[in-house]
């Protein structure tokens, strides 16, 4: 097993181990209160997933977000310095194969980056590289003869790619029935379109494959209702606008 794991920014998180020698106050993370360590010039925070429930990974990680903010105003040290990284604290019956604490670290690492660009950023193209890698190798859609399974007894081949695009008004009024205009010769999306990819049609939905943004930790944590809003039906468009039109928001 791993002993630490690199996080962003120069962080790391060691395997829980011997801390008797440790010369620095220590917070399990759900004791961890800003006016508890305002006072330290730097701390190290047990994140324990035997106490840690899926259900209160929400607040945990919102928290520390919170934390992490009000600290770096007042010079406060997140971590402490050990051989060039910036040890962040432990992880305590950490199981590598755990799919819940493997998406808690990944939050973690969100909360790491100073910038909300760097972290919406992040965040993009994770949840997009973990929905390409859902779809993977599985021929989910059943392509055959080049066409998707829901679009087998019809005349289109490209499936949900196609849109709706009125000339004057863009895709929001129906007119013409057209190809995505990210759509590449290849058949691959020009877009990287985070709403493109969450997007499952009723095939899919059939055979139980559907995406929730509640049920996807990086976008349920640091999102707030009107920008998952825009994430969910922003398609057809590229990742650029889309961080943009987040962090307006």
């Amino acid at each position: 097993m791993k002993t630490n794991i690199e996080l962003s920014n120069n962080y790391v998180l060691k395997i829980f181990g011997d801390k008797n020698d440790i010369s620095i106050n220590t917070y399990d993370i759900m004791d961890l209160k800003v006016n508890k360590i305002i006072k330290e010039k730097n701390f190290l925070i047990i994140f324990d997933f035997n106490k840690l429930k899926k259900e209160l990974y929400k607040k945990e990680l919102r928290k520390l977000l919170y934390i992490k903010n009000k600290i770096e105003k007042r010079n406060i040290m997140l971590g402490i310095k050990e051989d060039d990284k910036i040890l962040l604290g432990y992880l305590k019956n950490y199981d590598i194969d755990n799919r819940d604490h493997n998406d808690f670290i990944l939050a973690i690492n969100a909360i790491l980056f100073k910038t909300r660009y760097e972290r919406y950023n992040y965040i993009y193209d994770t949840v997009c590289d973990y929905l390409d890698s859902f779809f993977y190798g599985k021929n989910l859609c059943d392509f055959k003869n080049n066409k998707c399974g829901e679009k087998r007894n019809t005349n289109s081949n490209i499936g949900c790619c196609h849109h709706y695009k009125n000339k004057l008004l863009g895709p929001i009024i129906p007119n013409n029935f057209t190809p995505c205009e990210y759509l590449k010769e290849d058949y691959t999306c020009g877009a990287k379109c985070i709403s493109c990819k969450l997007f499952t049609c009723d095939y899919l939905e059939k055979k139980g494959v559907k995406f929730k943004i509640k049920e996807i930790l990086l976008l349920e944590v640091f999102f707030n209702p009107l920008q998952k809003y825009f994430i969910k039906y922003m398609v057809f468009t590229p990742k650029e606008k889309i961080l943009k039109r987040l962090i307006k928001l």
